[in-house]
Formats: structure tokens, C-alpha cells, sequence
């Protein structure tokens, strides 16, 4: 359900980490209401949907300290 929602909005407007960092605060509030009622089918599923957003969010940073790696080897530091 919110897997499409956030496909479609990330494919129109391109993927940056605020928007990354905004899905997983959302996913977080999902699942402190599925364990709030007890819901574990729920609280599996958002499980999946963070690591698959936190993936997405290490990548960048990733991307990010490569550059920055790079760029002090550049400058001979």
C-alpha cells in the first residue's frame, strides 16, 4: 500500500535524502502504531519497508563520503 504511493512520488520528482529521510519518519510512526495495537503482520511489513528506505539512505551517504575521499586524495591530504 504505501510502497506505491512512494514509488510513484519518488519517480516524479527524483529521489533526495530529504524526502528518503521523511518516508522513514513516516515508516516509524506506522510502526509505533502497529505495535501500539498489536498488529505483527503490520510490523513485519513496515520492518522491511525501513530497511529497504535505510538502504536507500546508506547508499547516498555512501555516494556522499566517496566524493569527499576523493577529493581529499585529490588535494594531497
Amino acid at each position: 500500500m504505501g510502497s506505491f504511493h512512494s514509488k510513484t512520488r519518488a519517480a516524479s520528482r527524483g529521489v533526495t535524502l530529504n524526502t528518503l529521510k521523511e518516508q522513514l519518519y513516516s515508516l516509524n510512526m506506522r510502526m509505533l502504531l502497529a505495535m501500539q495495537t498489536h498488529d505483527r503482520e503490520a510490523q513485519e511489513e513496515i520492518k522491511g519497508l525501513i530497511a529497504e528506505v535505510q538502504a536507500e539512505i546508506d547508499c547516498m551517504n555512501l555516494g556522499k563520503t566517496s566524493g569527499l575521499q576523493i577529493s581529499h586524495l585529490r588535494a594531497g591530504r
